[in-house]
């Protein structure tokens, strides 16, 4: 008799299982998480809590239960009831959200395998230079208005640090025969996720200041995200992969400090 592990060896296709190791977890999280209420088969009332494990199980059961969605789907119904966690879907309707996941692996959409040109190398490098000027320039603003020394103190290294991620990817940019971005205008900042931030603080609130970082911090991550769909030379992967687990870290902790404030103030 077949054990569970022999029956995925037995139905393993060699390619696509590769497609799903090359997969970067971290990326498809932040990929899902920011169009999952916008695709056609979401129902309003569930949050990616409920959604994530079937976006988890889609992409990366691509390769273990054979080359066929509908075929494996008995298997990966079994696996659903396993995996699910606390998601409020059932099979009927999590199967949506494994689908959609199965298929961008399969079709090669989280990574592509032909080498990239220069020029497009520059243009993804130029739009993570743009995401980071407009960090520098959002935490600026911050600075300027925020009230709390340990918050300004925060806001002033995640300015250096977005000033540094500047500096190296524009290093990058160069190196490729590039230009990099110079920043654009501080009205570019505001159209792409920072300038809510100049009308939010008119009130002078450390609480509105912390929802703004946290949500310019989440811009940030998902044009990071972006950037990782592609199949980008190991040498820039490992310096994008480096800066979006900084935002990351950052975003975690903003967020610590946003939902301390709610409770002090309570």
């Amino acid at each position: 008799m077949l054990h569970a592990k022999d029956k995925k060896n037995e139905n393993m296709d060699p390619a696509s299982a590769s497609s799903a190791e090359a997969v970067n977890p971290e990326t498809e999280e932040i990929y899902w998480r920011e169009r999952f209420e916008r695709e056609s088969y979401y129902q309003a009332g569930h949050g990616y809590g409920d959604y994530g494990p079937a976006y988890t199980l889609g992409w990366s059961s691509v390769g273990l239960y054979g080359t066929e969605f509908e075929l494996m789907e008995p298997e990966l119904e079994r696996q659903w009831e396993r995996q699910r966690g606390n998601s409020g879907l059932a099979w009927a309707h999590a199967r949506e959200a494994t689908r959609a996941a199965w298929d961008r692996v399969k079709q090669g959409v989280a990574h592509a395998a032909a080498p990239m040109h220069h020029g497009d190398l520059v243009h993804i490098l130029n739009d993570l230079v743009e995401a980071c000027h407009d960090g520098e320039y959002g935490f600026k603003v911050c600075i300027e208005r925020v009230h709390a020394p340990n918050l300004k103190a925060v806001f002033e290294q995640r300015m250096r640090d977005y000033a540094i991620a500047v500096a190296d990817l524009s290093d990058e940019v160069l190196r490729l025969g590039g230009t990099p971005e110079d920043g654009g205008t501080v009205s570019g900042a505001a159209h792409r996720g920072w300038v809510a931030v100049r009308s939010m603080l008119t009130r002078d609130s450390d609480q509105a200041i912390l929802d703004e970082c946290e949500r310019g911090e989440d811009i940030t991550l998902a044009r990071y995200g972006k950037a990782l769909q592609h199949a980008l030379p190991a040498d820039i992967k490992a310096l994008v992969e480096r800066q979006m687990q900084g935002v990351q870290s950052s975003h975690g902790y903003i967020k610590a400090l946003r939902d301390d404030h709610k409770l002090f103030r309570v």
